[in-house]
């Protein structure tokens, strides 16, 4: 990264509403270099330490973004980590990626961004991002963002005993190492263990991996389950996205799995949440 568009990219970090100022030539620059970041991570990552935000599914809703990073920007936090949904139904949704990007941009090793069900073509083509982009930019920058979230990671390891990931457990998931062989590259998400990971939701009203309202291959999946996955992979705590609930969060399976959603203006009311792996090892929630 060149020492100018280094200085934009920080100016940008800095002062959130200058995003709206990026030229079609900027946001092809920014696209082009958090790919090729992208590219050097594997689909698992792996960190240790404590002081970490989780930020779930935010939509578009670019202000609720705003406030959560400059919490990150605090200089008390090691990561930040985004657990996918950037874009689809919200008002500010080019924003609120190229906002991201250009944090990940900035601070590679400490912001992480995981690949949500959104970041596909599928919910695009449904949820609004394909014609936000045709409106406001034109098809060949939606074939890059497509091409860009394709290379995003799927999962992260958190002192190998706290996952983070979109969705869920798949069916044929039995090791955390498999997601790190998940080929990089896949636009479309055919994969069933892959778009299970992305969209796949928990239940304490089932028992092992149930048909899903949510369409085809997609999954509901049961304590049982859970469970079994936790105990073979040394998991105490798993921490996902992908529902909105009204308090911005609930914990699942005796609190071993919690989901959050991080998105205030949504099509319902929602009290958003972030949440925190405290330096004592312990979770907090934090309004948005």
């Amino acid at each position: 990264m060149g020492d100018f568009v280094e200085r934009k990219i920080n100016e940008i970090v800095k002062h959130p509403e200058m995003v709206s100022s990026l030229t079609p030539r900027d946001i092809e620059d920014i696209i082009q270099m958090a790919s090729n970041l992208f590219r050097t991570e594997n689909s698992l990552l792996e960190i240790e330490g404590n002081n970490i935000l989780f930020v779930g599914d935010t939509h578009g809703d670019f202000n609720s973004t705003r406030k959560l990073v400059k919490l990150f920007l605090t200089g008390k936090y090691n990561y930040i980590v985004f657990l996918g949904d950037y874009v689809d139904r919200g008002a500010y949704q080019i924003e609120n990626i190229n906002y991201v990007l250009c944090l990940k941009l900035l601070y590679p090793e400490n912001v992480i961004l995981l690949r949500g069900n959104h970041e596909t073509p599928l919910a695009n083509l449904y949820y609004g991002f394909y014609y936000e982009v045709l409106q406001k930019l034109d098809k060949k920058f939606y074939d890059l963002y497509s091409e860009l979230f394709a290379k995003m990671p799927y999962a992260v390891l958190v002192n190998n005993h706290v996952l983070a990931l979109h969705g869920g457990i798949a069916e044929s998931l039995k090791t955390i190492q498999q997601i790190k062989g998940i080929k990089k590259d896949l636009i479309d998400v055919r994969d069933p263990m892959v778009l299970q990971i992305l969209w796949n939701d928990p239940s304490d009203d089932v028992l092992g991996f149930q048909p899903s309202m949510r369409g085809p291959g997609i999954r509901v999946f049961g304590k049982d389950v859970f469970e079994e996955f936790a105990m073979e992979n040394d998991i105490e705590l798993m921490i996902r996205a992908h529902e909105v609930f009204p308090e911005g969060y609930r914990y699942f399976f005796g609190g071993k799995l919690l989901s959050i959603f991080s998105a205030r203006n949504y099509v319902i009311p929602v009290n958003a949440k972030i949440a925190e792996l405290t330096s004592e090892g312990k979770i907090k929630l934090i309004d948005v």
